[in-house]
């Protein structure tokens, strides 16, 4: 947690105990009763907003500017919102869950290139992978909403190094550089910022390309047919997620979610034959993935078998007789997840697929819970779109 983020959390803390002394779900129930009809469904119910306030305090996590806690709170305990949560600039550098692998020389290295940009070497470069392992962690624990601004900003300093980059690092540069591209090209598509999203994921390829890394050429070709069925094109679906198959050099891992994607392309194609042949080979890539879990790439830390049971079940939903399966698919995959995980922003998203194989086979009294949790966890991530599931959900 931040210096900035624990400030904030002892000026709540601060706000709630005075007087009148409100416990935490004291203030929870007020802020929902305080909620305009507009604001109310972007809220949590009383238990999760309960544990949201608990998090906001201990410096966690701040409320976003971008959804009404902030306002809230100003309207329940009389203080402005100013008052709250204003502080000092952060550091570019300084995320959350660094811990003792990023030390104050890093962050005075990164802040030093950022501003001479020629003088990058390995340290640097070792510094940047840390901060974005660090940022990967943080975005699952409190939503890509969060955490897009600051990684706008740390990108527009490593596009900087790539043009300044030249000799035997420029290699390296690109390759990190790439990582970051797609990271913040993931945040915009998880923000629904598509056409942004889809730049970021070309800048990913050109840099990738010219780095020779196979991993992070396939992942971003991959990622680009992620978007295409976020716009219902399940033509450019199948073919992208075709393209990124094609770079056999990629790992058994990257490959494995090319073929899954490509075989809910096929489902909502109606080529159940070809959805199968792709589902068959993820299979089989999957459980050579997970045979030497060590040599996949980095950003695709979350795959195992536990998801690609998520996402078969997701192929299936779009099979007419298939949601039973699905719906029993995952369960499994959410039997095997920590629970962190599951209250993660893209885990939700499979809440969601549940809540809706849950409808069809007239589990409504499941379908109403599963929409709870997902609009508690769009309330605490921030995310607009993950809150519209819930309200689809319902």
């Amino acid at each position: 947690m931040s210096a900035e983020s624990k400030a904030i959390g002892a000026r709540l803390r601060e706000a709630r105990e005075a007087d009148p002394y409100w416990s935490r779900s004291d203030l929870a129930r007020r802020m929902r009763a305080a909620a305009t009809p507009g604001e109310l469904p972007r809220v949590a119910h009383v238990k999760s907003l309960t544990d949201m306030i608990k998090a906001w305090e201990a410096g966690k996590a701040v409320p976003s500017p971008r959804h009404p806690y902030r306002a809230l709170y100003a309207r329940v305990t009389g203080l402005s919102e100013a008052e709250l949560f204003e502080t000092a600039a952060p550091s570019l550098w300084r995320t959350d869950g660094l811990n003792d692998t990023f030390t104050a020389d890093d962050e005075d290295r990164l802040a030093y290139v950022a501003k001479h940009p020629l003088r990058v070497d390995s340290a640097v470069l070792e510094s940047l992978a840390v901060v974005l392992a660090a940022q990967r962690r943080l975005e699952d624990a409190i939503g890509s909403e969060h955490v897009i601004g600051t990684v706008r900003a740390q990108l527009a300093t490593i596009e900087a190094l790539v043009a300044g980059s030249r000799g035997e690092l420029r290699t390296d540069v690109l390759d990190q550089a790439a990582q970051w591209a797609q990271f913040a090209a993931w945040l915009h598509a998880a923000t629904r910022r598509l056409e942004r999203a889809d730049q970021l994921y070309d800048r990913a390829i050109v840099w990738a390309t010219e780095a020779d890394s196979a991993d992070m050429i396939a992942t971003a070709w991959n990622m680009k047919g992620h978007i295409a069925w976020l716009r219902h094109a399940p033509g450019a679906v199948i073919g992208l997620s075709q393209v990124a198959a094609r770079e056999r050099r990629a790992s058994p891992g990257v490959r494995a979610l090319a073929a899954q994607q490509e075989a809910r392309g096929h489902a909502i194609a109606g080529d159940v034959d070809a959805m199968e042949r792709r589902l068959d080979d993820a299979v089989e890539l999957t459980g050579r993935a997970a045979e030497a879990h060590d040599d996949e790439p980095p950003w695709i830390y979350f795959f195992n078998p536990g998801t690609f049971m998520l996402q078969r079940a997701r192929a299936y939903l779009y099979v007419p007789g298939r949601t039973e399966r699905a719906a029993a698919l995952l369960e499994e995959g959410f039997a095997a997840m920590p629970a962190e995980t599951r209250a993660s922003e893209w885990a939700a998203y499979y809440l969601a697929d549940l809540g809706r194989a849950y409808r069809a086979l007239h589990e409504d009294t499941e379908a109403e819970r599963l929409a709870d949790e997902v609009a508690d966890i769009a309330a605490r991530t921030g995310s607009d779109a993950l809150a519209m599931a819930a309200v689809e959900l319902r």
